[in-house]
């Protein structure tokens, strides 16, 4: 993977992570924040790693957090 993707996932991560501790767009953000989750969570499939496969559950378990908040949320704006 490379290097230069850090810095735009950190962007994102950071926006997202404001707009959550300001209540905004938390349904389209919720969706996105759990694609987002498992998208990351394959580059943590190897199976023969005991921590890259927590990591792993982890990214699914945010997702469905995630997918949670989406869904209870009646806020779009």
């Amino acid at each position: 993977m490379p290097e230069w993707l850090v810095w735009p996932a950190l962007a994102f991560n950071a926006l997202a992570a404001g707009l959550l501790i300001a209540g905004k767009f938390l349904k389209p953000l919720g969706r996105t924040l759990a694609m987002y989750c498992l998208l990351t969570s394959v580059f943590h499939l190897v199976p023969d790693d005991p921590w890259q496969m927590s990591i792993l559950v982890k990214n699914w378990a945010l997702a469905g957090g995630c997918l949670i908040l989406s869904a209870s949320s009646d806020q779009w704006l």
